[in-house]
């Protein structure tokens, strides 16, 4: 059950691309994951966008910026993901940021795209109040 957390400055994105951006870093997680592309499997993906208001969007300790900061945090059980999954994971989702902004890629674009990938271990997440969801996920992911 990988959710996907966005955060953005109010304003940055337009309702559309709010919409494009979460369902194409949901395709790119699920690529990276292995998972089927199946009504079944895309059940278990999650994914919210957080707005902050523009003067809450700080860089160097002030809100003053002219172009917004991306903080994309991927939550994932243990274990689903190897070392090259995780940097495509980044790479992936910073080049959706780009092309969703249009922006050109250039050191000062790209480092405004922060992504962090958290492994959380099994028993340190539940769903309903039990730990054993994760069977209900593997089956999904199997299934044809």
């Amino acid at each position: 059950m990988p959710w996907i957390n966005l955060t953005v400055r109010e304003g940055a994105l337009t309702t559309e691309q709010r919409h494009d951006i979460m369902a194409r870093l949901t395709d790119a997680l699920m690529f990276w994951e292995k998972v089927p592309d199946t009504p079944e499997a895309r059940r278990f993906m999650k994914g919210w966008v957080y707005e902050v208001a523009a003067d809450a969007d700080y860089n160097g300790g002030s809100p003053d910026h002219e172009k917004p900061f991306y903080f994309i945090d991927v939550r994932i059980p243990s274990g689903r993901l190897d070392v090259l999954a995780k940097q495509g994971i980044m790479r992936d989702f910073t080049e959706i940021v780009m092309r969703i902004e249009k922006s050109e890629r250039i050191p000062e674009n790209l480092n405004r795209v922060w992504v962090t990938i958290n492994e959380i271990e099994r028993d340190d997440w539940s769903i309903g109040g039990h730990t054993d969801w994760l069977r209900s996920y593997t089956s999904a992911l199997s299934a044809e």
